[in-house]
């Protein structure tokens, strides 16, 4: 029989499986999903290409800064939640308070794992001797509710409805070999029942904000012929569930904002972000150079970390994608490698947490920004681009000008004149293509500024 010791480290094993796979990006041969099936895209895939990353304005913030690595962080309104290794033998979990710029432990038995928020609740797993338990913990009162059953992992809390991964306990305790089902935990009436029933590998559920829509990967072994599966609620307890795809690719994070599931699959030899409606349709693939990992999705943001080389290093930045717009932003740009982000949108303002790899361990970061829903932001972004750029004065002043003059006739409702102040930029621009500008930043500037008058209707 396994000893506490030994099943804590597995606890432990099991909960860096996505922290280890955000390492191992930096090397992807060693990814578990690196040996799966590849496919080919469905006939029902539509490409998004030729996105050119805005940079966001907004407020940056270290959480964390302590002895050991933080990770995990999950995200609702004004507090988050992350577990912290001690590198002591210990994972705790930590609750932080935006608005009171507080942080509190939440008691655990020193394995928790996979911990989710939603409104005035917390749950998480636990690892015991005799397999892993789900916890909920009402945030004002501290009172803990164990949810039945042993070998329930991974959990992800929306509303009232808890989802978790449910394995089967072998005589050995080897459960994280074992296929699992998909299970479903009632906050209000505290009852689980089972939403999957399949002799396949069910993991990695994640809960919409209200609790009315569901999606996980469906696997053939513990990591590969996966597939993104969902489960839309159409009448108190029901729910009806569709297979969104089904090609047997290496896909994995499935994520919820109640309206899409978005998902990483690797095709062809490429990792992208894809999105489709949450109950099927057409999947949307995200055309952007280099691997693209973790999606997280809230209101119309998607946001994701990709590969980005910074000179002769690359690393990982926290990228956005915004639905309403079609528009792609930058939120993160630096040699450091962010990972395992999750984004918040309420009240017009979005914030993302994020894992930063320090030199020594990975600290929690957060990200304010207000979310771009306009023209208007379109073209600040574009002269926030300008301005990266590190122009000499004259140049820079001038190509901000016609950005700002088009941004003065829109203030005045003078939609032509602002279509012209646009036109005038990009002619500038490729005057100065190879000369003041770079061709590559000549290209970047005129695709951001061809949109904008896309965006305005400019004829």
């Amino acid at each position: 029989m396994n000893t506490p010791h030994t099943v804590f480290n597995i606890a432990k094993l099991r909960a860096f499986t996505v922290f280890v796979i955000a390492l191992a990006l930096c090397e992807i041969n060693l990814s578990p999903y690196a040996a799966a099936a590849r496919r080919t895209e469905p006939s029902t895939t539509t490409t998004v290409q030729n996105l050119t990353p805005i940079p966001l304005t907004g407020t940056f913030q270290q959480i964390t800064n302590a002895y050991g690595d933080e990770y995990i962080p999950r995200i609702d309104g004004d507090v988050a939640t992350y577990l912290h290794d001690d590198y002591l033998g210990y994972l705790h979990l930590h609750l932080f308070n935006f608005a009171t710029n507080t942080d509190q432990e939440i008691p655990s038995n020193g394995t928790p794992n996979f911990p989710s928020i939603s409104g005035n609740n917390i749950a998480f797993s636990e690892a015991t001797v005799d397999g892993p338990y789900a916890v909920v913990v009402d945030r004002a009162s501290q009172t803990r509710t164990i949810v039945p059953g042993l070998g329930n992992w991974w959990t992800s809390l929306g509303g009232n409805v808890l989802a978790f991964e449910n394995h089967p306990i072998p005589l050995d305790h080897s459960w994280w070999t074992e296929e699992s089902e998909i299970a479903l935990y009632d906050l209000t009436t505290r009852t689980v029942t089972s939403l999957t029933n399949d002799n396949l590998f069910d993991q990695s559920p994640d809960v919409s904000p209200t609790g009315d829509a569901i999606v996980w990967r469906k696997c053939q072994t513990v990591d590969s012929g996966c597939d993104i599966y969902s489960a839309v609620q159409t009448a108190p307890g029901v729910f009806n569930t569709t297979a969104l795809t089904t090609t047997s690719d290496v896909v994995y994070w499935p994520s919820t904002n109640g309206e899409i599931a978005v998902y990483t699959a690797k095709r062809n030899g490429e990792t992208d972000v894809y999105f489709q409606p949450v109950g099927g349709g057409v999947e949307t693939r995200l055309s952007i150079p280099g691997d693209q990992y973790g999606p997280r999705t809230s209101g119309t943001l998607i946001c994701f970390q990709s590969l980005v080389q910074h000179g002769n290093y690359p690393s990982y930045d926290i990228f956005v994608y915004d639905l309403a717009t079609a528009n792609l932003y930058q939120a993160t740009d630096t040699l450091l490698s962010e990972y395992l982000s999750d984004i918040d949108v309420r009240n017009g303002v979005a914030r993302i947490v994020y894992s930063t790899a320090g030199p020594q361990d990975f600290n929690l970061s957060a990200f304010t920004f207000q979310v771009p829903s306009s023209t208007t932001d379109q073209i600040e972004g574009l002269i926030a681009l300008v301005e990266s750029f590190g122009l000499p004065r004259g140049p820079e002043n001038s190509l901000i000008t016609k950005l700002e003059a088009a941004l003065s006739a829109l203030a005045a409702g003078d939609t032509a004149t602002a279509c012209s102040s646009v036109t005038s930029f990009i002619n500038e621009t490729r005057a100065q293509s190879g000369k003041k500008l770079t061709a590559e930043q000549a290209n970047q500037l005129i695709d951001v500024a061809n949109q904008i008058k896309t965006d305005l209707g400019c004829e």
